[in-house]
């Protein structure tokens, strides 16, 4: 199937721009938002934030523009851009993402 894309940012603004951006593209099938706590470092210091996390579902061969389109339009100096290969999924999502992926590449 592809890639689950995960990234991380603090405002509700920039993920709804983040996830509108990527839908239009075509790029991906499905984003899932959550809100989440994050703990990190950052300049020598241990950081504790509140952050979104989005997670977006995409073909190989769209990831690389997908990691673009994020760093163009991330609020980060280093936006967290992790791809998790996706190996075991059901044949009716597999099935599914593939037709939306399709669609969206004619124009829906």
């Amino acid at each position: 199937m592809g890639l689950m894309l995960l990234q991380t940012t603090t405002t509700s603004e920039n993920a709804k721009i983040l996830i509108s951006r990527a839908m239009e593209s075509g790029f991906v099938s499905c984003v899932q938002r959550m809100a989440i706590e994050s703990y990190y470092f950052w300049e020598e210091k241990l950081n504790c934030e509140e952050e979104i996390l989005l997670s977006f579902k995409v073909d190989r061969k769209n990831f690389k523009n997908l990691k673009v389109l994020i760093a163009k339009n991330h609020i980060y100096e280093i936006p967290e851009i992790i791809g998790i290969s996706l190996k075991d999924v059901s044949k009716s999502y597999k099935k599914w993402h593939k037709k939306v992926i399709k669609a969206q590449k004619k124009g829906l």
